[in-house]
C-alpha cells in the first residue's frame, strides 16, 4: 500500500478547521499539556490548513516558530489564505523526509499523520530535535468507539508507535494521553546524544 492510499484528501481540507472540530480538539487548550514555551521552535508535520499550527503559533509567540510541513500545495494554500504570522514557516515536503536541519527543533508535533506516511519517521524525528527535544504524536485508536477517521486498517496501536520511537533512540516514551478514539504518545531526545 503507497503513502498516497493512506492520505488524507485535500479536497476536504476545509472541513478539518469546521467549529465541531474545534469544539472536539480546542488546539490552544490540549497543547498546553507539551510544556511550550515563548522562544521555542515548533515543527507541525502534517500541517494541513493550520488547525494546529496556528495555535502553536500562538503558544511559541513572535520570538518562537513553527515550520508548518504538509505534502499538499493545497493545504499549505489554506493555511496562508489565514494570514498565520511570520514565524509559521510553511514547508512543502514529503515524508518520511523532513526537510529541515538537523537539531533545530524544541518541539514535533504530529496529529493523525503517522498512520499515513511509510518509512522511518522516527529517525527523522530524533535527527531534527535538539537535545532534550519533545515529541507528541496524536493518532486514531484502531479499537476507536468512532471509526469516522480513517480506516482500521490504517490506524497504528500505541505499543508500535512506542517501540518505533524507542528504536529511534527517543527516550521517555509514554502514552500520555487516551480517550475512547485516540491517543498521545511523547517522547524525548536523550541531552548526550
Amino acid at each position: 500500500m503507497s503513502n498516497n492510499d493512506k492520505r488524507f484528501n485535500p479536497e476536504k481540507r476545509h472541513g478539518l478547521l469546521s467549529q465541531e472540530r474545534q469544539a472536539r480538539w480546542n488546539p490552544p487548550q490540549f497543547l498546553q499539556q507539551f510544556g511550550l514555551q515563548p522562544g521555542h521552535a515548533a515543527l507541525d508535520l502534517g500541517c494541513g490548513p493550520g488547525f494546529w499550527a496556528l495555535p502553536l503559533a500562538e503558544i511559541v509567540g513572535p520570538t518562537g516558530k513553527v515550520w508548518a510541513l504538509d505534502v499538499s500545495q493545497e493545504m499549505l494554500d489554506t493555511l496562508a489564505e489565514q494570514q498565520p504570522p511570520a514565524h509559521v514557516i510553511p514547508v512543502l515536503g514529503e515524508l518520511p523526509e523532513i526537510g529541515l536541519a538537523t537539531a533545530v527543533t524544541d518541539f514535533i508535533w504530529s496529529a493523525f499523520v503517522y498512520h499515513e506516511v511509510d518509512g522511518d519517521l522516527p529517525a527523522e524525528m530524533l535527527r531534527v530535535s535538539r537535545p532534550g527535544g519533545q515529541v507528541a504524536i496524536l493518532e486514531w485508536r484502531p479499537d476507536a468507539a468512532d471509526q469516522s477517521g480513517p480506516p482500521g486498517d490504517h490506524r497504528v496501536w500505541p505499543d508500535e508507535v512506542k517501540l518505533a520511537l524507542q528504536q529511534a533512540g527517543f527516550t521517555q516514551v509514554t502514552e500520555a494521553w487516551r480517550d475512547a478514539n485516540a491517543y498521545v504518545i511523547t517522547a524525548y531526545k536523550g541531552t548526550t546524544t
